[in-house]
């Protein structure tokens, strides 16, 4: 269990406020790990915790994407990233706590749902993740991480690159042809 629920969540199921603010009172059993949004455990956050509490804060339409979730959909060869990275519909505006990223998005992804978490498909999130990532060498090593895996298709990759923004894509183009030359 991932001990992650919504204030809201839990007055509806008829606890008191003052019983939660008591319970999150420094030293207390239950911590805030984001506006609304409560961990039941007196311990530090882990990595899952704090994704699920990053969807449960950013609403029902919001989709993890980025290297988190590329570690969802099987690839672990990627170091997580400082924040947690989701897309939002354009029309939400919710402001973004420091270890997670809001992206608001005209295009919303495919979504899979995995372990309960609403995931961009593969290339978007490989994608998402590389035009995040300010080391020309490092989104290289993505984009190959991501072919190399079986994940994704150079193919699969330049269509998405192709159908979104063109912000940001200079260097994953360059990367995307050098693999593909690379693979013939």
């Amino acid at each position: 269990m991932e001990q992650v629920i919504k204030t809201a969540d839990l007055k509806a199921a008829g606890v008191p406020g003052y019983v939660i603010d008591l319970k999150c009172r420094p030293g207390g059993p239950w911590q805030r790990i984001l506006p609304g949004v409560l961990l039941l455990s007196a311990g530090p956050p882990t990595r899952a915790q704090r994704l699920r509490a990053a969807v449960a804060y950013a609403g029902p339409s919001a989709v993890v994407t980025g290297v988190d979730a590329l570690h969802a959909h099987g690839l672990q060869a990627l170091p997580p990233p400082t924040r947690i990275h989701l897309l939002q519909p354009a029309t939400t505006r919710r402001s973004c706590p420091d270890h997670v990223m809001l992206e608001r998005t005209t295009r919303p992804p495919e979504v899979v749902v995995r372990a309960g978490l609403p995931l961009a498909e593969p290339n978007r999130a490989v994608l998402d993740a590389v035009r995040h990532e300010p080391d020309a060498l490092r989104q290289h090593h993505m984009l190959a991480t991501a072919v190399r895996s079986g994940l994704c298709t150079v193919a699969g990759l330049t269509a998405e690159l192709d159908a979104g923004s063109k912000r940001g894509t200079a260097t994953p183009r360059s990367a995307l042809r050098l693999l593909s030359a690379l693979l013939r």
